[in-house]
């Protein structure tokens, strides 16, 4: 009959351990991916339903931010444009206004 040392004894001691941590560990897993949660219901239901809650809501998309940013450059550009010819109609109307003047006054 063979004895186990102290130090094989430790060793099944700790890979018996070792086993039921994994085992425990892979049955409470296996347990948690079979119940239903509230977490795992919601991702379901806006999985489902993602596209009637962004309309709904008006919630706004990255397509949406995309297009309002692409509509906000040409927007500024359409206004630095106008800046531009600001000072040249000022002086045309008021070249205008003092013509208008003159013909009055004579």
């Amino acid at each position: 009959m063979k004895h186990m040392t102290e130090m094989e004894t430790a060793e099944t001691g700790t890979a018996r351990k070792s086993s039921f941590k994994q085992s425990m560990a892979s049955f409470s897993s296996s347990i948690e991916s079979r119940l239903p949660t509230m977490d795992k219901s919601l991702d379901r239901y806006f999985d489902a339903h993602m596209s009637a809650i962004i309309s709904e809501w008006g919630l706004i998309t990255e397509h949406n931010l995309d297009e309002f940013s692409r509509r906000l450059d040409v927007v500024s550009g359409e206004i630095r444009e106008l800046e531009k010819g600001r000072s040249r109609i000022e002086k045309r109307a008021a070249d205008l206004d003092a013509g208008l003047k003159e013909l009055e006054g004579s």
